[in-house]
């Protein structure tokens, strides 16, 4: 925030904060732009910048117009110094880490595990989740997936020994606005909620992170260019289309065990 307070000139920030604001560029070009780290703006004309109890008790009164592409420059023109941790963002220029921040924080608890001899661990921070090392029950670890047809119902069991798995879902976080249904995956090339045939993604990785950021960016961008995107990054994922149908993506039946009811 107080970054964003300070675009249009240099301000010095955190080594972790410099080193994400890196990181977020980068998913920005890996995914032609579809995860989008400067859409706090649009995000904040939905109304999603307050709780959400309190963004349901306004429903109705929050919209996107369909001309809320973005206009501000784009997170390439970002500019870093990297011997003092300053940052420079562009005068029309303000960021929201929400689509990578989660699963960054998760990496970063894990490495501070290890260090701190920990012979096993699993850090879930609210559903991106990275894992690593024994289970006192020397067994892999187990991540639950939701369906989201059934609410509270697991669709599938992610199995790991490492790594991290994190989901993108459309199906809880929405509200209803005079333009009709919204929900927080907002579409750069829009600047509207995606209207995807995808409704979750999940999707395994080496780090959160790029769990996080590639689940949101195939959701957006719909199943045949989201599986493209996914594999071309080489990552395993599982597809949950409109109609319920599963998509697997690269390796994932090894590390899945279905459980639900959607086919």
């Amino acid at each position: 925030m107080r970054l964003n307070d300070h675009a249009g000139s240099a301000f010095g920030v955190s080594p972790d904060t410099f080193s994400i604001l890196g990181f977020a560029v980068e998913a920005w070009a890996f995914t032609d732009g579809l995860f989008d780290p400067t859409l706090l703006d649009v995000l904040i004309d939905a109304g999603y910048d307050r709780s959400f109890d309190q963004l349901q008790e306004a429903a109705g009164t929050f919209g996107i117009a369909e001309s809320a592409v973005r206009s501000s420059p784009p997170p390439t023109e970002i500019g870093f110094d990297r011997e003092t941790f300053a940052v420079t963002l562009p005068a029309a220029l303000r960021l929201d880490l929400g689509g990578i921040g989660k699963g960054r924080a998760a990496d970063i608890v894990v490495t501070m595990l290890e260090r701190g001899g920990a012979d096993g661990g699993c850090v879930d921070l609210g559903g991106d989740i990275a894992v690593f090392g024994e289970r006192a029950e020397a067994q892999p670890w187990a991540v639950a997936v939701d369906d989201p047809a059934h609410p509270g119902t697991d669709l599938a069991m992610i199995i790991l020994d490492e790594g991290a798995v994190a989901t993108s879902s459309r199906a809880r976080r929405h509200w209803r606005t005079p333009a009709g249904d919204a929900h927080h995956l907002i579409d750069p090339r829009t600047g509207v909620s995606s209207t995807s045939d995808l409704v979750a993604v999940t999707v395994v990785a080496a780090e959160a992170m790029w769990a996080e950021v590639y689940a949101k960016a195939a959701l957006i961008a719909g199943a045949t260019a989201g599986t493209e995107l996914l594999e071309g990054a080489g990552l395993s994922a599982l597809l949950v289309t409109d109609d319920s149908q599963l998509r697997p993506v690269g390796a994932i039946d090894g590390f899945m065990i279905p459980t639900g009811t959607s086919h």
